[in-house]
Order: structure tokens, then sequence, then C-alpha cells
């Protein structure tokens, strides 16, 4: 890499993250929760995981009731709808259970999880001098002299405020004909990162936030392009700087016919290697004491945008602060410290700075089940006493 490339690298990841601190202050954020070293006596768990207990200070009763609640049958036929929950704390995974069924050799989808998969693509080549989130995207669809969206940049993509008319439309009252069902599953499902590229601006980029899969997949369109080979050139980049890299043995990414990963939806893992993603952005992007992502990445991540109307997310992970109008509680009860990867169905990689933890939940869920299934989890995580910084 060259000293040119590097220091430009270094200073538009600077200046991004001193931007999302700046605006989560004058929006009167708080501060965030420092996110603390591997323990120094804990082996990395890139092969294994080392095994612990459940701390002394936790109020076990409660703990049950709240697993109990999580695993008790509700989805059709009387299924549990939750099949997976493990818990990591301070390097060691705690506590883990599955569904009758289900077990650690079993593969998770990810749903919008994916997205925080993104997340990581972007931030990696960040990390390279491959990309600058400073910078416009240079979609080709976009460069007409007087085409406006010209000017959106890879952080307006990453915080979901690029004014694009490219929202997944759940409120619209019809999923079938939802933007996200035609781009994943109709029309656009050959091509998605085109399919969304070919949408107006409906409003100012970078001051409204809309939930946007778009968002995602033209990310990870960019992403591809800028890695090379297709297909196989993206699977090989993820298993090197992923996959191998911090231990995601199982981790299996979907791609479009026409070689983009769908970085939106599709990505299967077993539900140890889930809680090793969380636990790299919880160690800071850092693994093994190799820098994995760019110093501050994971500050920026979970930092919330500067969108008028948003507080609860950051880039392509969700933040557990209260809620602007409209917008919604991630994960009640659990820290505001607590940032998180979220699928549908309710999938989660819940990271909680404050308790030095990682937990997991994965699984089915019926559209009406929702609070019975995000309270306990919320719960659960706020039951954990806090643990003393190193």
């Amino acid at each position: 890499m060259g000293r040119r490339l590097l220091d430009r690298r270094i200073v538009s990841v600077a200046l991004l993250v001193q931007f999302a601190v700046v605006a989560a202050q004058a929006a009167g954020a708080e501060a965030l929760v420092p996110l603390r070293p591997h323990p120094a006596n804990i082996p990395w768990p890139t092969e294994r995981w080392s095994q612990g207990r459940l701390p002394e200070g936790l109020d076990r009763a409660a703990f049950d009731l709240h697993v109990e609640a999580l695993f008790a049958p509700r989805g059709r036929g009387g299924f549990q709808d939750t099949r997976a929950l493990l818990v990591v704390q301070a390097g060691r995974l705690i506590y883990e259970r599955y569904a009758d069924g289900f077990g650690s050799d079993s593969l998770f989808q990810s749903w919008s999880m994916a997205k925080s998969i993104t997340n990581f693509l972007v931030g990696v080549l960040v990390e390279q001098g491959r990309l600058d989130p400073t910078a416009p995207t240079g979609v080709p669809e976009w460069q007409a002299l007087d085409d406006p969206r010209r000017e959106i940049t890879l952080a307006h993509l990453l915080e979901m405020r690029s004014g694009l008319d490219n929202a997944d439309g759940f409120g619209s009252g019809n999923l079938m004909t939802a933007f996200i069902t035609r781009m994943i599953f109709g029309e656009g499902s050959r091509a998605p990162g085109s399919y969304a590229a070919n949408t107006q601006l409906v409003h100012p980029i970078g001051r409204h936030w809309d939930y946007s899969t778009g968002s995602s997949v033209l990310l990870s369109r960019i992403c591809g392009q800028q890695i090379g080979g297709g297909a196989e050139g993206t699977r090989d980049f993820l298993e090197r700087h992923l996959l191998t890299a911090i231990g995601m043995s199982s981790g299996q990414p979907e791609f479009a016919a026409s070689g983009e990963f769908i970085g939106g939806v599709f990505f299967h893992a077993r539900a140890r290697d889930w809680a090793r993603f969380g636990y790299l952005y919880l160690r800071d992007g850092v693994w093994d004491g190799r820098r994995i992502l760019p110093d501050g990445w994971v500050d920026y991540t979970r930092t919330p945008n500067a969108a008028e109307n948003n507080e609860v997310y950051g880039a392509h992970f969700w933040l557990n602060r209260e809620p602007e109008e409209g917008q919604w509680r991630v994960l009640p009860g659990a820290p505001a410290s607590t940032f998180a990867a979220e699928g549908a169905s309710f999938q989660m990689v819940a990271i909680v700075p404050t308790m030095d933890l990682v937990a997991v939940r994965l699984g089915e869920i019926q559209p009406g089940s929702f609070p019975e299934v995000k309270e306990p989890f919320g719960a659960l995580i706020a039951a954990f006493p806090e643990v003393e910084a190193r």
C-alpha cells in the first residue's frame, strides 16, 4: 500500500468518526462506553470458545425465567421459535442452549444481519485503502453531470440516509409489492445492486433516514467491484479476512446471478460463529493482535447517524437508544450501550460493552410475538452484572 493511500485512508476514517461523534453530541447522545481489550489469560476463540460459568452476581432464578420465556413454544404447530441462545462474557462462552432438533452444528440464516457483514466488507476495504467512506460512491448509473446522486457517499449508504427511493417499504401495507420483495425475490433479483441503483432521490441527501436493504446491496455491489473476480472473488475475500481470520468457518454468503453478494439479507453461519462475529466488534475490530477493521470504525458503527429522524441506527448496526418518533427501541430493557446486528424473525447478535458481553438469539418468530421474545431477551441481558474495566 502506498504511503499516500495509507494517509488518505487514515484521514478519511478519522474525519468520518469525528463527524459522527460531533453529530451525536449535537443531538444529545450519550458518550460511547469504551470497548475493552481481550483478556490476556484467555485464548482467542479462533479455534474454540473457552468455556466459563454464569457469574455469581447473576440472579439465576430470573435468568432461567427469561430463558424459558424465549424457548416457550409459540410457532406454528407448537414449535419453539428460539432455536439458539448463546452468551459470551469477558471472552468466555458462559451459556448455550438449542431447541429440539438444533445444535452447535446447525446453520442459521442471517436475514438482515447480513447488513452488518456488509459493514465488515466496507470496513476491511477502507482499512486496505481501497475505499474512502467520505467520498462519492462512483456508482456508474449516477455519473451524468447533472445527476445529484453523484454526491451520495459510501457513508450515506452505510447510514441509510442516501435519500434514494429504495427503502424497504414494509409500511406500505402490501409486502408482496414492497421494494425489498421486488429487489430480492422478483424483477430485481438477478442483479439487486443495479435494481437499487436505478431509483431517484425522494429526500435531500443526508437528511432523512429510511431503512433500506437497497443501500446494503448497493454497498455489497461496490465492494464486489473493488474486490474483483465476481462471486468467487468476494467469497475468497470473505474467507481470508473474516472466516479464517476469526474462525467463523461455517459462514456461507449467497450471491445473485450477477455475482453480487446479496449483502442485505443472505448469510448463513452457526450460532458460535455469529458470536465470533459479534466478539470482533466488541473487541474494536481487533483479533488476536491483528487490526482487521480500521481504528475508530466500530465507534463510527455504533454512533447514531446525523439524519434528522434517527436515533437508533448507526452504520449498518442498530443502536439501543431512545427512539425518535416513528422508530422503535431495538432491545427493550437492555443497556443503552448495546448495538446489534438484527435480522427478520428476530435474529440478533447483541454487543453490550457495559457488560463486556455478546448475546446471540436465532430462530423464528410470529409477527405478533415480537414483544414476547424481545422483552425477555433484553431482560436476560440486563440481568448480568457490569464488568469492571481492566
